[in-house]
């Protein structure tokens, strides 16, 4: 929360593991988790790395699979599996000059190591100084500064796609399907060029004004193959000081499904506009005794996925895919192949205002 009459930040509830006590710290509500709910849809695959099977394993395997088993013992003990623990933070950014300070403070209080940690931003058709500032940020943390404070990595790439769209015009309706397939080419481009062998990917937006600096821990936590929080702006609501900002996370209701029946296959829908009503809930409807809850689309203010996920081929659609793209989409067409598409109502990070 924001501002003077904002509530006090949450101190942090206590949670018993069977190896450790950790807390969760969640910006204004008292946050339960409940890291053994809802386990990821995606079947658990063999660990060929495995030394022995026993005689009903493998007799539960066709011919065919006990040969690949068979043919793979030798190599497995040289394959490199990802880095356990390791998370690629990932972040397109157009003139992002103005936030790149705030940017990096939040980055800095993470509570995870940081040498589990790599970064990755793909500047994107800017005008001002953000890839000048990113360039410094780049020699402030990974030259000038002591080893033990380094990143893994820190990478900057440069892609530019040309959309010349004017900033008065980039939440207007009739703008959306062309602004979101450009993100969508984006993001594309950035995961694929950098993701190596991080366990996770975390998108993370460029202007976000706050989040607990445990929340990488606390979103692994539930070891979902998709995760997000629930991200908030400072402009008031139903008394409130805050409303919710990604309205790209929700679930599907039966009305949705049913006004979806009657869409042509190419129609495309879009969230935040009161002359589209999509009849979806979104992550401000839910109870606050709603810990964790499937979702049908996501956004990307902050979303934490496992690195398998995009291995697998699911990336952002630059088409309309269920009617639709880029980041709803991506969440679309992870369900479709079968993985687990999760949010956290009343964990809450900040936006900023714009």
């Amino acid at each position: 929360y924001l501002g003077d009459s904002s509530p006090p930040v949450n101190q942090g509830t206590k949670v018993e593991t069977e190896t450790e006590t950790k807390y969760i710290e969640a910006l204004g509500y008292d946050y339960q988790p409940q890291p053994k709910d809802k386990k990821s849809w995606l079947p658990k695959l063999i660990s060929y790395g495995k030394s022995s099977w026993s005689k009903s394993e493998l007799d539960s395997f066709s011919d065919e699979s006990r040969k690949i088993l068979k043919n793979d013992k030798d190599v497995a003990p040289e394959t490199l599996d990802p880095e356990s623990d390791s998370v690629l933070i990932l972040t397109p950014m157009k003139n992002n000059a103005g936030y790149m300070s705030k940017y990096f403070e939040l980055i800095e209080t993470l509570e995870f190591p940081r040498h589990k940690i790599s970064l990755a931003f793909l500047i994107s058709d800017s005008t001002d100084n953000t890839q000048k500032l990113l360039i410094k940020a780049k020699k402030k943390y990974q030259e000038q500064g002591p080893k033990e404070m380094r990143f893994k990595r820190f990478d900057i790439y440069r892609q530019d796609f040309f959309n010349g769209m004017p900033g008065n015009e980039r939440h207007l309706r009739e703008r959306q399907r062309e602004r979101r397939i450009v993100m969508a080419r984006a993001r594309n481009y950035l995961w694929t060029r950098a993701l190596g062998n991080e366990q996770w990917v975390a998108w993370i937006d460029g202007d976000l004004t706050a989040y607990p600096p445990t929340i990488l821990r606390d979103l692994m936590t539930y070891d979902k193959d998709i995760i997000v929080p629930n991200c908030m702006y400072p402009i008031s609501k139903n008394g409130l000081p805050y409303s919710m900002y990604d309205y790209n996370a929700w679930q599907e209701t039966p009305e949705s499904l049913a006004m979806i029946k009657d869409l042509k296959e190419d129609d495309f829908l879009v969230e935040g506009y009161t002359d589209l009503k999509t009849y979806r809930k979104h992550l401000d409807e839910f109870d606050k005794e709603d810990t964790i809850v499937p979702l049908d689309g996501v956004g990307g203010t902050f979303t934490l996925v496992k690195a398998h996920v995009h291995r697998s081929g699911i990336g952002f659609p630059t088409w309309v895919f269920q009617h639709q793209v880029e980041t709803e989409g991506f969440a679309k067409l992870a369900k479709a192949n079968g993985f687990g598409v999760f949010g956290l109502p009343n964990y809450n990070i900040h936006h900023v205002s714009n």
